[in-house]
């Protein structure tokens, strides 16, 4: 008998997606977001960071860090749900989470405890990250998905 496993997205117990999500002209300031959706305590887990200058592994092609002034990073989330035949909205954190001291880092997270918020199934999350530069928002509207994880019931 000979058997395979492999790691997928739904079978790894962190799954996350850190993508750049805009870049100045001279792509010498940028800013990163980063989904991530994992078990936590048992119930599921979701986090959203927004990296400016960089990705969460501190590798960039922008310089490193771009450190912005207090409410000038934003990041917010949505907590998707599979249904079986579509993903929907099951918790989420959208009206805007700033930074409130000088950082190139924001993160928003949220641990749900032992028990998943939407019942058992696959978890994804929708993530978004955006910095003010030269009086316009900029990243916000370019999503990340985290891809799905299985949240046991």
């Amino acid at each position: 008998m000979l058997g395979l496993a492999t790691a997928t997205s739904a079978s790894a117990h962190v799954v996350y997606e850190d993508q750049e999500v805009w870049s100045n002209s001279d792509s010498s300031k940028c800013q990163y977001t980063y989904a991530e959706v994992s078990h936590g305590g048992r119930g599921g887990y979701t986090k959203t960071q927004g990296h400016a200058g960089q990705n969460g592994s501190g590798i960039g092609g922008c310089i490193f860090p771009y450190e912005r002034p207090a409410g000038n990073l934003n990041v917010g989330y949505q907590y998707m749900k599979y249904d079986g035949s579509e993903w929907y909205v099951c918790k989420e954190y959208m009206s805007g989470f700033y930074n409130s001291t000088k950082t190139s880092i924001l993160t928003i997270s949220w641990d749900f405890g032992v028990a998943p918020p939407c019942g058992g199934g696959y978890y994804a999350t929708k993530g978004g990250s955006a910095l003010y530069y030269g009086g316009t928002w900029y990243g916000g509207n370019v999503p990340i998905w985290s891809g799905s994880h299985y949240i046991e019931p």
